[in-house]
């Protein structure tokens, strides 16, 4: 009896986090996070004084972003 119960609170154990996981659609376009990864990646194959104007151009997206909320 004893081995019964041991064995049902671990299936149930084992089975709590697979039951909590929610089932997320994905929205995301798998194209959309290359092209993030390729923008994240510009300041490694930029000239050095071409740096400034790109981190410029981020700080302007920013600030855009953060006035639309």
């Amino acid at each position: 009896m004893k081995k019964i119960v041991v064995l049902a609170f671990a299936a149930a154990l084992a089975a709590s986090p697979a039951m909590a996981k929610k089932n997320v659609k994905k929205d995301t376009d798998p194209n959309e996070a290359s092209w993030r990864l390729v923008k994240a990646s510009a300041p490694l194959v930029l000239p050095s004084w071409a740096l400034p104007i790109y981190f410029g151009m981020q700080n302007d997206e920013k600030k855009k972003d953060v006035k639309k909320k």
